[in-house]
């Protein structure tokens, strides 16, 4: 679907609604989900390495002592079974294209609702945004200080689709705890912490989602003065990661 204005298409960067369960993209996805659970097996054995080279270094007893270290408390890196490893996999598959699943409604949502300007602003390719800057300007750095505020507002429907999605997920846990606190008899203290743990663990999403919004533009810009394109795409994607790392 596009939107014209004079001679202007202004959803030039949108994507068809069922293009992510197209063939090449749910593989992309779950390739992409098993190497994103990989890299995490792969960090917690690397960092229980550390740990050991640290212990080995360390030859002050009582210094132990004093903090209450011992190396046979220290707990070491257990490798994931096949079944738990497909779990996570399966997880993380799901999440990712329940994120797209709702990215694409909330686009189909702010087309109806919103003015095509306003549209054109919030759906948008970054790194085909940075190009066609790039083009447009012939300036790596007047590009940059341009998608600063282009990253920031292409990404709120992203973020906001990764916030829905962590929120449904909330619920769902809670739904199914509230069940089974009912069946052992202790329903009332399991709402009340379940209550207090939504609400901290939603201002907390809320929190990561807005900073994501802002790292991601900033992240876009830097990658844009690098290479716009290429560089824009990897820079927006490190700085979101970094929200949600910190």
């Amino acid at each position: 679907m596009s939107v014209s204005a004079h001679q202007k298409n202004y959803l030039a960067d949108k994507k068809p609604f069922f293009k992510h369960f197209y063939p090449n993209d749910i593989a992309i996805t779950a390739v992409r989900s098993v190497a994103i659970q990989g890299l995490m097996v792969f960090n917690g054995y690397v960092a229980s390495l550390e740990l050991e080279d640290s212990d080995d270094d360390s030859s002050d007893d009582e210094v132990d002592d004093v903090f209450g270290k011992k190396k046979d408390d220290k707990p070491e890196f257990v490798a994931p079974s096949l079944d738990e490893f497909g779990l996570a996999c399966t997880k993380s598959f799901v999440k990712s294209v329940s994120i797209t699943t709702y990215l694409r409604s909330l686009e189909e949502v702010t087309l109806r609702n919103c003015h095509p300007r306003t549209v054109s602003k919030l759906i948008k390719d970054v790194s085909k945004s940075a190009t066609r800057k790039y083009v447009r300007t012939t300036s790596k750095f007047s590009s940059a200080v341009l998608m600063v505020k282009t990253g920031m507002r292409a990404n709120i429907l992203s973020h906001f689709a990764i916030f829905l999605v962590e929120e449904t997920h909330q619920l769902i846990l809670i739904l199914y705890r509230r069940f089974t606190s009912k069946k052992k008899g202790n329903g009332d203290d399991a709402d009340k912490t379940t209550l207090a743990s939504f609400g901290e663990i939603t201002l907390r999403n809320a929190s990561r989602s807005g900073l994501a919004i802002i790292t991601g533009g900033v992240g876009a810009a830097i990658g844009t003065l690098i290479r716009p394109g290429l560089g824009t795409m990897i820079g927006g994607t490190l700085g979101d990661t970094i929200a949600y790392v910190i």
